[in-house]
């Protein structure tokens, strides 16, 4: 499996104006990393209208230092507008521009973060879009993430049967329930029946314990599964952990990234 780090990691020093996206990016390089997953909002200049002279310069700079990109991440829903809910044309629509970034940028997985209710719901957009995802290469790859259990992704995935609508589980769906903020936990099982559709990882993680393990994420359990799986996709480290305190972010990432290669390669 391919490892590396979302940039979301590198978030308390975002906000605080001390790097941007290239300085985050030279820093992956720097720890090892295969590759990275860039968020559109929080991470490239110019949202949600960046230039194409942007774009491209984010995929060179990426591939200049011997990473790709694996997963670009973005966030869909009706409230986007300020005067007026999206229509479902407009959603649509939206999603479609969301593909074109995409693939402009490299990535072969789009993560579109979007709580729907019910579940038809999703079903429904994702069908919509097919067509597209097809055309320009890129995999709609939904998050497993709280408040939805497994079951919920599971239906979407053999409704939709398409190779272009996958899963991105995130690692916080089994942490133990001693988590900052965990309001749901699954059992280790749960993971199996995912992995045909799985493509790619996000690593969550809130702290670090003397010893570089994050101790309330069974990473040996979650990574060793993916390995006797023969997983060739991706894995990303997500250091949520500045959300609470704030330190500098390229050790958190060094930690997280050697936490990774431990129990993944």
């Amino acid at each position: 499996m391919k490892l590396g780090m979302s940039l979301y990691t590198f978030g308390a020093d975002f906000h605080a104006g001390k790097i941007d996206i290239y300085d985050a990016l030279k820093t992956c390089a720097k720890i090892g990393c295969d590759g990275v997953e860039i968020i559109g909002e929080q991470h490239i200049p110019g949202w949600p209208n960046p230039s194409l002279d942007e774009l491209k310069r984010i995929r060179e700079t990426v591939s200049s230092l011997g990473m790709e990109i694996f997963c670009f991440s973005c966030y869909f829903g009706k409230n986007i507008r300020s005067d007026r809910p999206q229509t479902e044309a407009e959603m649509i629509q939206n999603a479609k521009k969301m593909i074109s970034v995409a693939s402009i940028l490299g990535a072969k997985i789009m993560r579109p973060a979007y709580n729907a209710n019910p579940v038809e719901v999703l079903i429904d957009y994702v069908n919509s879009v097919l067509p597209t995802l097809e055309e320009y290469g890129v995999i709609w790859g939904v998050e497993l993430h709280a408040p939805h259990p497994p079951a919920y992704y599971l239906k979407a995935l053999e409704a939709v049967n398409s190779p272009w609508f996958r899963l991105v589980p995130d690692f916080s769906c089994w942490q133990g329930p001693n988590a900052p903020g965990q309001i749901q936990t699954n059992e280790l099982s749960t993971f199996e029946p995912l992995l045909k559709y799985t493509v790619h990882c996000h690593g969550k993680a809130h702290m670090f314990n003397e010893n570089g393990e994050e101790p309330n994420t069974p990473y040996k359990e979650l990574l060793g599964m993916l390995k006797d799986y023969g997983f060739e996709g991706s894995v990303v480290g997500e250091y949520e952990g500045w959300l609470m305190n704030y330190a500098p972010s390229e050790v958190p990432a060094r930690t997280l990234f050697s936490l990774l290669e431990k129990h993944g390669r």
